[in-house]
C-alpha cells in the first residue's frame, strides 16, 4: 500500500474521534521519496469560506479533509470550524483554485474564495 494513502486513512480514522482536532504525520526517511518536494516559496494559500460546514460531530471536516488531501499538490489543510473557513496551501502547478472549488461542491459543502 503506498505511503501516502495509508497516511490518509489513518487521518481520516483519527478525525472521525470527536476529542482529536488535529493530527501530525512524521514519516520515516524511507517513506518520504514517495512524496512529491515542493519548495516552499513555490506554494500557494487560499482561504474559502464554507458556510455549510456546520457539524458538531466534526464529519464534515473529516470529509473536506480527506477530498482536499486526495489531490495532487495540495500540501496543508487548516480547518477553522469556528470561522467556518478552511485555508489550503498548495502547488499552483498541481492545482488550480476552480479544481479545489469543485471539490467542497462534490463533497457537499459548497465554497467560495475569501478575498484578501
Amino acid at each position: 500500500m503506498d505511503a501516502q494513502v495509508s497516511i490518509q486513512k489513518i487521518l481520516a480514522s483519527l478525525c472521525t474521534i470527536a476529542l482529536i482536532t488535529g493530527v501530525s504525520v512524521t514519516m520515516p526517511a524511507s517513506a518520504a521519496s514517495t512524496m512529491h518536494a515542493v519548495a516552499p516559496t513555490d506554494m500557494a494559500s487560499t482561504t474559502f469560506k464554507v458556510p455549510g460546514m456546520t457539524c458538531a460531530d466534526k464529519a464534515c471536516n473529516t470529509s473536506i479533509y480527506i477530498a482536499l488531501h486526495r489531490l495532487h499538490g495540495v500540501k496543508k489543510i487548516q480547518i477553522r470550524d469556528m470561522a467556518l473557513t478552511v485555508t489550503v496551501q498548495y502547488d499552483p502547478k498541481a492545482v488550480k483554485v476552480p479544481t479545489l472549488l469543485n471539490v467542497f461542491r462534490q463533497v457537499g459543502y459548497p465554497a467560495s474564495v475569501v478575498q484578501p
